[in-house]
């Protein structure tokens, strides 16, 4: 675990007399670090997957390329739920 500490010199309330110097920390769980992670991860990908866009352009262009219209209507309902 990742521990972050930062001294604390006053506290509220307290009289001048009675502070005492006391370090603040925090440490992360593993998911957090985990989530930490994949998120960097996602940030460094790219939207667009280049390669899958290039071949449904040729396959289109060639005249290949045909979607089921089950397959279409099935996403439709599935993002309505």
């Amino acid at each position: 675990m990742q521990a972050v500490s930062r001294p604390v010199t006053e506290r509220v309330g307290a009289r001048k007399d009675d502070i005492r110097s006391s370090a603040d920390s925090f440490q992360a769980t593993d998911a957090a670090r985990n989530f930490n992670t994949a998120r960097r991860a996602a940030a460094d990908s790219p939207d667009v997957r280049e390669a899958r866009v290039a071949d449904i352009q040729a396959r289109i262009q060639a005249g290949s390329y045909s979607v089921s219209a089950y397959d279409i209507a099935s996403k439709l309902v599935d993002a309505r739920v």
